[in-house]
């Protein structure tokens, strides 16, 4: 048996098979079948026995797994070993890149196959309702890839506990360990366990999701979840992704209200287990308490992180724990794809908008061009958000105002997002975004963290003066202060430290301008050098009293006139991401390019960013969204990232 790469060269092959081997409603397109082949995030394998083509299989390649996409093989094929081969490709495929775990999707009323998943060690998962069709369920399944290094659990709080001595299977620090120490910012394939006392905005516990994003580690809870859990727009949307299933497991229940606490992914009562089952696919936390109630039917009405020092049973915890850990389950939640109108989120009242109103039209044409549906939105039309298929945030975006909760809803929501939401939680803080290009590689200026609950003095006497100092939320130069000596930066830090438990400190690099690389899909799409405002060292001088003054010049060049160093970093750096739309700053300095930051939603003005491309950096934009639609349609997508 020979498995091989498939090529273009196989593409009548792989569509003749596809058309053999499923129904009409599950076949992919031809032009999918290309796309596959000529995607860098998917691999197609071709099966060959004495020579001949025989069956393929479609691998789609994640951060840390595999999903077995497509596998089929030839009827006059079957019973020669050549599933198993494929499969076997696939498990040795994981390994060699220390993937975690394969996944797959089967027809839950195909018993046989199931049963032969089963035999090369797949686990059944969830049940994935109308995954095929109307009343036609998919099986989830995982095979879960053995290897040592993968068994990091790390539980951290930020107060002493000896809960979980005797707990195999589990490393126990405290939130500034994990922040600070170097054996954790390079550490691989963590499980992050977050049980500080709180994990509200800005504080230790928040910090400590947020690097675990930055660093790769799977962490419960995630920030997506944080943020899910206060939204009800987004809680009732994620809730009516299981409705039905809710109602069948409280069919029965006498109440009109119930309580019900998640611990370990347990319940005290085992009537209630299979709903806990059903609510943790889709949310993530060690401890989590649901609140149901029952009208016309049951909905899920509140969800809340809970603390160890809320149960007053220690040792029934303490147990559900050491079951957990000593079964190692960890589920990823997914909701299904919905499908075209566009939404443009815009605030007429802010003062510098990432698009002008002439701007903002020629988005406007260039989605009609392309075949959109367009309207533009404001932050009053937030329930309007199911209406469309496709969401264009063209306010500026933080994680701590409403544009989230748009970027949020509307992701649940099935629509197209660009800032997705997880774009905008990266991008949105300085320290998520110094830690990730720390751990890529990609030079960046000498940068420290100065944590409130730490000793932070030593820290400041060893800085080298002039430094910048962040507040690791602050955007378009506000909340950023240069300052000249000890003094200056203490004074400036006791103002900081009310607002953020964490301040950046970043060496100050001086030059007459900045590069600005927009990139989308992964590749430069403008290139622009932005000039310090006059007479001062950033590109924005907010406090000069004269408005010509407030901003520097720009000039904008073809992205061939660009170092091919800057493009390089720009490319990198918004890789670590995502693949939206971003504008990276970058620094040319002692002959590097050094990234200075991530931008999401970046602005693209009339007369600047288009004053090259023109028309045609609006288009760009626009097919983006057209190419998505049309590509994810049937893409399941991830809840938590």
């Amino acid at each position: 048996m020979d498995i091989r790469e498939a090529t273009i060269e196989d593409l009548d092959f792989l569509d003749d098979l596809e058309n053999r081997s499923f129904a009409l409603s599950r076949r992919s397109s031809r032009r999918a079948i290309r796309n596959s082949l000529l995607s860098s995030h998917q691999i197609v394998l071709i099966a060959c026995l004495n020579g001949a083509r025989c069956g393929s299989m479609t691998l789609m390649l994640h951060q840390k797994h595999v999903r077995i996409y497509s596998l089929s093989v030839l009827s006059s094929y079957q019973g020669q070993g050549v599933g198993g081969a494929l499969l076997r490709a696939a498990i040795e495929f994981s390994k060699q890149h220390n993937l975690v775990r394969i996944t797959l999707e089967a027809d839950i009323n195909d018993e046989r196959l199931v049963r032969w998943y089963e035999s090369f060690g797949f686990e059944a998962d969830r049940v994935i309702v109308n995954y095929y069709g109307l009343q036609e369920d998919g099986l989830k399944m995982v095979l879960k890839m053995d290897q040592d290094h993968q068994n990091r659990n790390i539980v951290v709080t930020d107060f002493d506990t000896d809960f979980f001595d005797g707990i195999e299977n589990v490393t126990l620090i405290r939130a500034n360990r994990y922040i600070e120490d170097d054996t954790y910012k390079t550490m691989k394939n963590a499980r992050v366990f977050n049980l500080c006392s709180s994990l509200n905005y800005q504080t230790v516990g928040y910090y400590v999701s947020l690097l675990a994003l930055a660093r790769n580690h799977c962490v419960y809870p995630n920030i997506i979840s944080l943020r899910d859990i206060k939204n009800s727009l987004v809680l009732k949307s994620i809730g009516d992704e299981m409705y039905d299933q809710i109602q069948r497991e409280l069919a029965n229940e006498p109440n009109r209200t119930l309580v019900v606490d998640s611990v370990w992914g347990f319940c005290e009562k085992p009537a209630y287990q299979n709903l806990v089952k059903i609510l943790n696919s889709l949310y993530e936390a060690p401890l989590i308490r649901y609140q149901l109630k029952k009208d016309n039917g049951w909905s899920l009405q509140r969800v809340s992180i809970l603390k160890l020092s809320d149960f007053k049973h220690r040792e029934q915890v303490r147990a559900s724990a050491r079951r957990y850990f000593s079964r190692m389950q960890f589920v990823s939640s997914a909701l299904n794809r919905y499908d075209y109108d566009m939404a443009i989120l815009v605030d007429h009242e802010e003062a510098f908008p990432p698009s002008c109103r002439i701007a903002l039209d020629k988005f406007k044409q260039a989605a009609k061009a392309q075949g959109f549906y367009v309207e533009f939105i404001t932050r009053q039309d937030y329930r309007r958000i199911p209406e469309f298929d496709a969401l264009f945030i063209r306010a500026t975006t933080n994680v701590s105002n409403y544009t989230y909760d748009f970027s949020r809803y509307a992701y649940a929501e099935g629509l197209v997002v660009m800032d997705d939401p997880w774009s905008i939680l990266r991008c949105s803080n300085k320290l998520y975004l110094f830690e990730a290009m720390r751990a890529s590689g990609i030079p960046t200026p000498r940068t420290w963290t100065i944590n409130k609950k730490s000793d932070y003095m030593a820290a400041v006497d060893a800085l080298e003066y002039p430094i910048v100092l962040k507040q690791p939320d602050s955007a378009f130069s506000l909340g950023v202060y240069k300052v000249d000596n000890r003094e200056a930066c203490l004074e400036r830090l006791n103002e900081l430290l009310k607002i953020s438990e964490i301040i950046i400190a970043q060496e100050f690099m001086p030059t007459d301008y900045d590069w600005r690389i927009g990139i989308l899909d992964r590749k430069p799409i403008y290139a622009c050098k932005y000039y310090m405002a006059k007479n001062h060292w950033q590109i924005y001088n907010w406090r000069d009293a004269d408005q010509d003054n407030q901003e520097g010049d720009a000039e904008t060049l073809p992205i061939e006139n660009v170092p091919r160093k800057v493009l390089v970093a720009a490319v990198k750096s918004a890789n670590i991401i995502g693949d939206g739309i971003y504008g990276i700053d970058i620094k040319e300095i002692a002959g590097r390019a050094v990234v200075i930051e991530v931008n999401d939603n970046p602005s693209i003005d009339f007369g600047v960013e288009d004053a090259y491309l023109g028309d045609q950096l609006y288009a760009t934009v626009m097919k983006s969204f057209y190419t998505r639609l049309e590509n994810d349609r049937r893409t399941i997508r991830k809840i938590s990232y």
